[in-house]
C-alpha cells in the first residue's frame, strides 16, 4: 500500500508559508497507523511539470492525496489529476483543501475520484485504511468529509467529520519539510546584510547582538475564524486555539532545533480569547523570541493587550480592516466599526509596534463614495506617526472564490457563468492568479472597469499627499528612504502584501527600478529617475517616488491607469474597457445589474433574496454556503 501526497503551486513563486496541510496529515497518518507516507512539495521544489508528472507515475501510488489549498489552483489540479488518471487508473485520486468546494467541477471535469470538503486528517487516514481493502467508492460512504460521484452518476455528500482535538492541530513533524524540501525556504534569517525584513527592522530590539543569525517561521496558534466575511471562504466552522503548554512544546522544539528567535503568527484571527491570550504572552516571554501577528480583529484589541503583547516580543500587528466605509463593512459582514480600524492602529502605531493597512476593494456595492470613505480612514491613520511609511498600504481586488456569498452573487448576476463551463471558466481564469492581479479581476460593482482601476493608485495617491501636507516633503522622502534602506540594498521579503507596500519590498532585487541590469551597491540611497520609472513601465514606484506630482495628476487618473495598461495588457482588451468607460458617460448606456437595494451583508442578499439556483445540486448547497 503506497500514498503519496503532493502540494500544488498556488502562486507564481513559493512563500515563506510552510504546506501546515499536507504536513499534518503526514504526521497524522504516521501516528494512527496510516502507514509510510511519501510527500512530494511541488509547490517548494517548482519541477518542471513533466518532471512531477514523471515523479508521480514513477511513483505508481494507490492514494494520490492532492493538497489544493486554494482555489486559484484549479488549472494546476486538473491537469495533473487527468493525467495521473491515464497512466495510472487504479490510483484512487484525493482531493483536498479549499478547491473541494467547487466538488461538482473537481468530479465531472479532472481526473479526480474523490473529494475531502472539510478538515483532512481523520479523514484521509480512513480513506487509506478502507483503500488497502477496495477502492470501490459506494464502500466509503460511511466516511464523513467526502464527495463522489456513485455509479448512478449521482453525487454523495457524506457530511462534515468531528474536529480534531484542539492539541492535533497543524501537528506536524518539521523533518519531513526538511526531507521533502530546502527547509531555509521556511526556517531562514530574516536578515540581509545589517537589515532585517521591514515589520522586524522596525523593532530596536530586533538590533540586539544577541539574536543575529537566529532563524525565523510562521507557526499557527489557532485553527479557523470568528468571522464570516462574505469574500472569505471558510472551511472550518468557528475557531479553535491550540493550548499553551501544546505551543511551548512546539516552540521549544523549534528553538532547539532550528535556534529559531522569530515567529510569525500566521491565524486569521489571533488572540479573541483573552485568557487565552494572556497565557500565551506569559508562555512566549521567556522564549525571548520576537513574534509578528498576521492577522487580528481591530475589535478583540486594546491598550491593554497591546503592552501586553509588547512586553512577551511582539513586534507588529496586522489587521484585516479591509476598508472604511460602513456600508462596505456591512456588506462584507465584518461585524466592526470604522472608529474600532482607527483606534487600533492609533494603540498599535502609538506604542511603537508596525502595522499596515490591509483593504479589499470593488465588493459589490462599492462606489467611489465608499471608496472616498476608505481613503479619509487611511489618511488618518496612516500619518498618526511622522516615521511611519504612508506606503503600508496593501490593496487586494474582491476575489469571488467558491463557497462564498460573493462567488454565489457572481453565479447569480452573470459575472460568472451560472452552469459548470461558466464556473470551469472563471476557475481556470483566476488560476495561478493573486487577488492584486487587476487583468484577473471581476468587477462586481456597477461602475466601468476602468473607473475601478482607479481606485487603488488613488487611495496610494491620496494618502501619500495627506502625510506630504502634514509633514512635508522631506519628511516622506526621509521615511521612504529609510524603509529598510530603501533603493540601496537587497533584503528578503516574505511576499505578504499587495500593492503598494508590495512594490517597496520587491523594488530593491527589481532591475528595472533604476534601469539597469544588476542589484545596486549605493554609498547613499537615492531616488530613481521619473522618465526612468516611466520607460521601464514602473508607474507604481513613480506614483510613490512623485506624491505631489501625481497628487496634482489625479484628475487624469483614468488616463494614466489606461496608459499604464497599453505597457502591461492585450490592446483587446484596454480597448474593450475603454469603449466600456466611454459607454457609462452616456446615461442612455449604462447597465446597473450589479447595484445593490439595500447595503447589508452579501450572505442575506444571496441566500434570503436571491436563494439558490434551479440548476443547483443539493447534494452540495452546504458547500456553496461555506461554513
Amino acid at each position: 500500500m503506497k500514498t503519496l501526497i503532493i502540494t500544488t503551486p498556488l502562486r507564481p513563486v513559493p512563500t515563506t508559508y510552510p504546506p501546515m496541510g499536507s504536513l499534518s496529515i503526514i504526521n497524522y497518518l504516521r501516528k494512527h497507523g496510516g502507514g509510510e507516507v511519501e510527500f512530494y512539495n511541488i509547490d517548494a521544489n517548482r519541477p518542471s511539470y513533466e518532471e512531477a508528472l514523471r515523479h508521480i507515475i514513477d511513483a505508481k501510488p494507490d492514494v494520490l492525496g492532492v493538497s489544493a489549498v486554494v482555489s486559484t489552483a484549479y488549472a494546476y489540479t486538473k491537469k495533473i489529476t487527468l493525467d495521473v488518471k491515464k497512466a495510472c487508473p487504479d490510483t484512487l485520486i484525493v482531493v483536498g483543501g479549499n478547491l473541494a468546494a467547487s466538488a461538482e467541477i473537481l468530479l465531472r471535469r479532472t481526473g479526480t475520484d474523490v473529494c475531502v470538503i472539510g478538515e483532512g486528517e481523520l479523514t484521509f487516514l480512513k480513506i487509506v485504511k478502507r483503500a488497502k481493502s477496495t477502492k470501490h467508492l459506494k464502500e466509503y460512504s460511511d466516511i464523513p468529509n467526502l464527495a463522489y460521484i456513485d455509479n448512478k452518476d449521482v453525487i454523495i455528500n457524506t457530511g462534515y467529520e468531528t474536529p480534531l482535538e484542539k492539541t492535533e492541530i497543524y501537528d506536524i513533524n518539521w523533518r519531513d519539510l526538511e526531507a521533502s524540501t530546502d527547509i531555509s525556504n521556511f526556517i531562514f534569517d530574516p536578515y540581509t546584510g545589517d537589515q532585517a525584513l521591514p515589520w522586524l527592522d522596525h523593532d530596536p530590539r530586533a538590533r540586539e547582538p544577541h539574536r543575529r543569525g537566529k532563524k525565523l517561521v510562521e507557526l499557527h496558534a489557532a485553527k479557523g475564524c470568528v468571522a464570516r466575511c462574505t469574500f472569505c471562504h471558510r472551511f472550518d466552522k468557528g475557531i479553535r486555539y491550540i493550548p499553551v503548554e501544546v505551543l511551548r512544546h512546539r516552540i521549544q522544539g523549534l528553538v532547539d532545533e532550528y535556534d529559531v528567535g522569530f515567529i510569525v503568527i500566521a491565524d486569521e484571527n489571533f488572540g479573541t480569547d483573552r485568557k487565552w491570550l494572556r497565557a500565551f504572552c506569559e508562555m512566549i516571554r521567556p522564549f525571548d523570541v520576537l513574534w509578528r501577528v498576521a492577522g487580528m480583529r481591530v475589535n478583540c484589541i486594546t491598550p491593554e493587550f497591546i503592552n501586553l503583547m509588547k512586553d512577551a516580543g511582539c513586534v507588529s500587528i496586522i489587521y484585516g480592516m479591509e476598508t472604511g466605509s460602513p456600508k462596505m463593512l456591512e456588506v462584507m459582514e465584518k461585524k466592526t466599526k470604522v472608529s474600532e480600524n482607527c483606534e487600533a492602529m492609533k494603540w498599535t502605531l502609538g506604542s511603537d509596534l508596525y502595522s499596515a493597512v490591509q483593504l479589499v476593494l470593488g465588493m459589490p456595492g462599492e462606489t467611489n463614495k465608499t471608496v472616498q470613505e476608505t481613503i479619509e480612514m487611511c489618511k488618518y491613520v496612516l500619518t498618526l506617526r511622522e516615521d511611519l511609511n504612508p506606503n503600508n498600504l496593501s490593496i487586494n481586488y474582491a476575489q469571488a472564490l467558491p463557497g462564498t456569498p460573493l462567488y454565489e452573487f457572481a453565479r447569480h448576476k452573470g459575472v460568472i457563468g451560472g452552469d459548470q463551463n461558466g464556473e470551469e471558466d472563471y476557475l481556470l481564469q483566476i488560476s495561478d492568479r493573486n487577488a492584486h492581479d487587476e487583468f484577473a479581476t471581476l468587477n462586481f460593482t456597477e461602475l466601468p472597469n476602468l473607473v475601478c482601476q482607479t481606485w487603488r493608485p488613488r487611495v496610494t495617491i491620496e494618502t501619500n499627499y495627506a502625510f506630504v501636507k502634514k509633514y512635508g516633503i522631506e519628511s516622506y522622502r526621509k521615511v521612504l528612504l529609510a524603509d529598510a534602506n530603501f533603493f540601496r540594498k537587497k533584503r528578503n521579503t516574505d511576499g505578504r502584501f499587495a500593492n503598494p507596500r508590495r512594490l517597496i519590498d520587491m523594488s530593491i532585487t527589481s532591475d528595472r527600478v533604476h534601469d539597469i541590469k544588476q542589484t545596486l551597491e549605493l554609498e547613499e540611497p537615492k531616488f530613481p529617475p521619473l522618465t526612468s520609472l516611466l520607460r521601464t513601465g514602473n508607474f507604481g514606484m513613480a506614483m510613490i517616488c512623485y506624491p505631489v506630482l501625481f497628487f496634482r495628476l489625479r484628475g487624469l487618473l483614468i488616463f494614466l491607469v489606461l496608459a499604464k495598461n497599453f505597457y502591461q495588457f492585450p490592446l483587446k482588451y484596454n480597448m474593450r474597457i475603454f469603449w466600456e468607460y466611454l459607454k457609462h458617460g452616456f446615461s442612455l448606456f449604462r447597465v446597473r445589474r450589479l447595484a445593490l437595494r439595500e447595503y447589508k451583508t452579501l450572505r442575506k442578499i444571496v441566500w434570503n433574496d436571491l436563494g439558490s439556483r434551479d440548476d443547483d445540486n443539493d447534494a452540495l448547497i452546504a458547500l456553496r454556503k461555506g461554513r
